[in-house]
């Protein structure tokens, strides 16, 4: 049996999408029989892995092994290095007394950590970049603060490592073009299980949209095609599921009224996965509508667009490199140009002509999503790593 541990800087009592991520990551490799540790902090000394259980509700299966560090301040400095510090230290003691056979992270502030395991101790070290920093002259859209230091440590030590396991294809190929000697390979995220189909859906023409409501995400568009929608006599409304703070939630309330379209669009707030996934039953279309940005373009994988497939619920996206790289234009749904309310629009419109139409997208999810289920993306990512 192989041995894995996973490290996230990420505060699992937080309000995070990389929550989400890191645990079904640990959760795939166990299913797939992998003995797998999983670090992460907690900003409440008492948390644990039974609050993540009834977070997500569902139980961890035995092989996931939870170390929840809790957030340190030292010297009157709290820092996510006395955390990697911590780990590394748990790390060596445990491959000592029973070798290792990877450690993985998505932290870029991990990197020089997890260099020097390799080169001490001869643990092969895997990145799971979320960004892209290598190359700052494509990134405008970065703060430039956090940008520069990360873009030092990409620079410094990815060559260092075994191998990287990238979001998607398009993201492996940018990493490719600067690190050609480097194992990079793309490993997608996932779903934990299909959820049941509810015949009613179609009918109910509700629009859906899960995750942060920041403006990169294109929420407006989706708001703008809304509103063209009700003008042509269409009967739909919208449920946004997500808004990480008041801030978020303030401004899309304030482009809703000004539409006059707050008795058709409902906004949750953040709620807890099994409160998500009970919404996400009830709609109709999951909608995807992100900017054209270089982000967007070739660094995403969303975890809306895998909560929609495993509720088989036909998507509506942005026709961007990242999105085609999970789904096809008429098969899982309608692919749009992105910022573009018309088009949205005219896609929902289209969607709902045909129910026949309608469920065969349903069953095109059913199908793609096979391969995106987390126990298969575990044994995707630990061939992978036995091939790098």
């Amino acid at each position: 049996m192989m041995r894995i541990a996973y490290l996230n800087k990420v505060k699992m009592d937080e309000a995070l999408p990389a929550v989400n991520f890191t645990f079904f990551n640990a959760l795939g490799l166990a299913q797939a029989g992998v003995e797998t540790h999983l670090f992460v902090q907690a900003n409440h000394p008492d948390f644990s892995c039974g609050d993540v259980q009834s977070l997500f509700g569902m139980d961890s299966p035995p092989l996931l092994n939870w170390h929840i560090l809790p957030v340190q301040k030292k010297w009157g400095i709290r820092s996510n290095q006395w955390f990697y510090r911590d780990v590394i230290k748990h790390l060596r003691r445990m491959h000592n007394t029973t070798p290792l056979d990877a450690v993985i992270s998505r932290d870029p502030g991990a990197l020089p950590y997890l260099a020097r395991l390799r080169s001490r101790l001869g643990i092969p070290v895997f990145y799971q970049p979320h960004n892209f920093y290598v190359d700052l002259s494509l990134r405008p859209d970065l703060n430039p603060r956090n940008a520069r230091k990360y873009h030092l440590l990409e620079k410094r030590y990815i060559g260092r490592l075994s191998g990287l396991l990238c979001l998607q294809e398009s993201q492996a190929e940018l990493y490719r073009r600067y690190f050609p000697a480097l194992p990079v390979m793309a490993s997608p995220p996932g779903f934990v299980r299909f959820e049941d189909y509810d015949p009613g859906r179609f009918r109910r023409r509700l629009l859906g949209y899960s995750g942060s409501l920041q403006l990169k995400k294109g929420v407006k568009v989706l708001i703008d095609a809304l509103d063209i929608l009700q003008n042509d006599g269409g009967d739909y409304q919208v449920i946004l599921i997500g808004g990480r703070n008041q801030t978020e939630i303030k401004e899309i309330e304030s482009y809703i009224i000004a539409k006059g379209l707050e008795s058709r669009v409902e906004i949750t707030g953040w709620i807890s996965f099994k409160e998500v996934n009970t919404l996400l039953k009830k709609i109709s279309v999951g909608v995807m509508p992100l900017t054209d940005i270089f982000y967007n373009r070739y660094l995403t994988a969303p975890n809306k667009l895998f909560d929609y497939l495993s509720h088989t619920t036909p998507v509506i996206g942005s026709d961007l490199p990242s999105i085609r790289d999970f789904i096809k234009n008429g098969h899982e749904g309608i692919l749009v140009e992105a910022e573009n309310g018309k088009a949205l629009a005219a896609a929902i419109t289209e969607i709902f002509a045909d129910e026949m139409k309608y469920k065969q997208f349903v069953d095109a999810c059913r199908q793609t999503g096979e391969k995106y289920l987390w126990k298969e993306r575990g044994r995707a990512m630990l061939n992978l790593i036995r091939e790098s």
